[in-house]
Order: C-alpha cells, then sequence, then structure tokens
C-alpha cells in the first residue's frame, strides 16, 4: 500500500471510529431516565456533547484538508522526478536485449529524431514482470529539452503499434482514466505531467488531482458533447 492509500485509509478509519463512538453515545443519552434531576443532569450533557462533537468535525475537517494538500505536494514532488521520463509502448522484446540502444534505434527510425545516442539517455528498462506482451519501457533522457522534442514527435508512431506516453503517478494516472471515463477518451490527454480536459463548454482545463476533477464533474455532470462513437465505445466496454 502506498503512501497515499495509507494516508487516506487512516483519515477514514478515524472517521468511522468517531461516528460510531458519537452514535453509541447519541443513543445512551436518549435512553436515560427523563426524571427531573436527570434531565438537568442530560441538557446540560447534551449541550457539552454538541460542542464537542462540533469541535471533533472541524478538527477531522481540518486534518482532511491538510492530509489533500499533503498527498498533492507529495504527488507534485514526485513527478518532477519524472520529469525527464518518457514510456514506450509496445516495443517487441528481445533476448538479452541492450534497452538504451533498443530506444534510440527506435527514436532515430521511426520518429526521425537523428540527432540522439546512448549517451542522451541516462537510465532505460523495462517495467513490471515478464508477460506475454511486451513490458513498456522506461527511458529517462539527460535533457528535458531532448525529451519534449520526442513528446512532440510522438504522432510518427501512428499506425506503428508503438505509443509514448508520461510516466504519471499512480494517483495521477487514477484521475487521468476517471477524467477519460467522464468526458471521453479524445477530450482528455496529457502534457507536462497534467492532465488536459476539452470541456463541453470548448475550455481547456489543466487538473492535477482527483478534487479539481471531481470539481469539473460538479460543474459539467453530463460530458454533452461526447460523440456517438465515443458513447458506442463506453457500452462495449461495459
Amino acid at each position: 500500500m502506498d503512501l497515499y492509500s495509507k494516508l487516506a485509509k487512516s483519515m477514514e478509519d478515524l472517521g468511522t471510529t468517531f461516528t460510531a463512538r458519537m452514535d453509541t453515545y447519541e443513543k445512551e443519552l436518549k435512553n436515560v431516565s427523563s426524571n427531573e434531576v436527570t434531565h438537568k443532569t442530560i441538557a446540560s450533557l447534551s449541550r457539552d456533547f454538541m460542542e464537542f462533537k462540533c469541535l471533533i468535525w472541524k478538527t477531522m475537517s481540518a486534518l482532511k484538508t491538510q492530509m489533500e494538500l499533503l498527498t498533492v505536494g507529495l504527488d507534485r514532488h514526485e513527478m518532477a522526478s519524472r520529469r525527464q521520463v518518457l514510456i514506450l509502448h509496445g516495443l517487441a522484446e528481445q533476448k538479452d536485449e541492450d534497452h538504451t540502444s533498443q530506444a534510440v534505434l527506435t527514436i532515430k527510425d521511426k520518429m526521425k529524431i537523428v540527432n540522439i545516442s546512448s549517451s542522451d539517455i541516462s537510465s532505460c528498462h523495462r517495467l513490471g514482470a515478464d508477460s506475454s506482451k511486451p513490458r513498456p519501457l522506461l527511458i529517462r533522457f539527460n535533457s528535458h529539452n531532448l525529451r519534449s522534442e520526442v513528446w512532440r514527435s510522438k504522432t510518427l508512431l501512428k499506425g506503428s503499434g508503438l505509443v509514448i506516453s508520461g510516466f504519471l503517478t499512480r494517483p495521477r494516472h487514477d484521475v487521468f482514466i476517471n477524467a477519460r471515463k467522464h468526458f471521453g477518451v479524445k477530450r482528455c490527454w496529457t502534457s507536462e505531467g497534467k492532465i488536459v480536459i476539452l470541456l463541453p463548454d470548448k475550455s481547456r482545463r489543466r487538473i492535477e488531482s482527483a478534487a479539481e476533477l471531481q470539481q469539473l464533474v460538479s460543474l459539467f455532470p453530463v460530458a454533452s458533447n461526447t460523440t456517438s462513437s465515443e458513447k458506442t465505445s463506453r457500452r462495449q466496454a461495459k
């Protein structure tokens, strides 16, 4: 379980525990005898309880906000470390392959960037365990300018079976997937580690977090400009 999930689960467990304890306390207060003396005592306790409850909820809200800020900050820090990384999908694997040479050859032949050599790549390796399908190839460039040049040339891979993508963090990748589900595949893409969404009002919004996506979903609960083909694809996917 990653740090983001641990923080979220810790907050969720705290909220569940608090709610259960408060519900039990409220039931006990309602079941107490209603004679005059007890009534006055219970009335006082009830007021104290409600004040305490409000205080706890305010504290919970503040902690939740701090957790969201912390997770966003950690996510941004992790994305900064991936600034010069791209992922190449679909490249066939070979036994005892030289990953760097394979990446350089592909970029030269398929993307027409001839001014690249092995010295321009600081590290290159496959992601994940061995499988029947080619594993993605992670390429870390020494220069962000070269990385950007490769990124801009990714359209030259169309029809080759190869795809270049950014190396998103898990939380950001989940946001990207959910954005595409709601607004449509063709209306969501990534740029410099951020998710770009073409909204139904034709404006574009760059987002980084699930909270930002939720705000957009609230503003546009129905992606009204989703094409018929995209709707058909969604139905077939379900």
